[in-house]
């Protein structure tokens, strides 16, 4: 048995092609049918297209009062998968940009496993927010893992002397470290090779801002692959679906 993870930033900010960009983003998660999805940059034009193309095979979690742009988390509905709880939303109380913590418990599997998802303070001069903020989830990582498998994901804007300023809790993994680290999934913001962005600068950066990591005390999930999708163009406006690539995550049951 394994465990599928697909976490994607799917840009609902840029209104050029949403639509088009959202469902070839509704075409990927159908035909990999992850059991878990965490979709970031969500606005309300795209989530009702997701409701609408996933919402009999998914259920779907959102902040109730998010009128801008914010993460959600979709549960494949398969008898495997038990939501233990309710959804849990915390604001980041030094948030410039509404952003915050989404957490869900569920099992797989009589696995228990804890989701957790957001997307932190952009921008590289808002470094002490983002630190501040990715402290607090690994500070809930740190408390929870006793108890169940802890899986944090989503566009963390983080370069990594922030994520060693800050420093793993104990018993956790980053996804694509642990699954060896291939050079080849490793950027998943890349303006050299994705040009949904008009960069006007002549320097073309690539970052790893979207990351997965396990916290678990007891092991219970093996991470098995990473994988970078959505690097196909469209057809019908030669655009990729975000200026991110999607982090497509295998887990086996230990």
């Amino acid at each position: 048995m394994s465990l599928k993870l697909l976490c994607w930033n799917i840009d609902g900010l840029d209104k050029r092609d949403t639509a088009q960009r959202t469902e070839a983003v509704c075409d990927i998660i159908i035909s990999n049918r992850p059991h878990i999805v965490y979709l970031q940059e969500v606005v309300p034009s795209t989530w009702k297209l997701i409701l609408t193309t996933l919402g009999n095979q998914y259920d779907c979690y959102c902040r109730e009062d998010s009128d801008r742009y914010y993460p959600v988390i979709l549960v494949l509905k398969t008898p495997d998968i038990t939501t233990t709880g309710d959804l849990k939303c915390t604001p980041f109380p030094g948030s410039t940009m509404g952003r915050h913590l989404l957490e869900l418990p569920i099992t797989y599997c009589g696995v228990s496993v804890h989701l957790m998802t957001s997307h932190l303070e952009s921008q590289k001069d808002h470094a002490t927010e983002r630190t501040s903020q990715l402290r607090a989830v690994f500070r809930v990582v740190g408390e929870l893992q006793d108890s169940r498998a802890c899986v944090f994901g989503g566009d963390l804007n983080v370069r990594d002397e922030e994520v060693a300023s800050v420093g793993l809790p104990a018993n956790t993994a980053d996804v694509w470290q642990a699954c060896g680290g291939n050079h080849v999934h490793k950027y998943t913001w890349d303006v050299a090779s994705n040009d949904n962005l008009d960069w006007p600068y002549p320097n073309k950066p690539k970052l790893r801002f979207d990351r997965v990591y396990l916290g678990q005390a007891v092991a219970s999930l093996h991470p098995e692959s990473f994988v970078l999708v959505g690097k196909e163009r469209l057809p019908t406006c030669g655009r990729f679906p975000s200026d991110h690539w999607g982090l497509l995550v295998e887990f086996s049951l230990c």
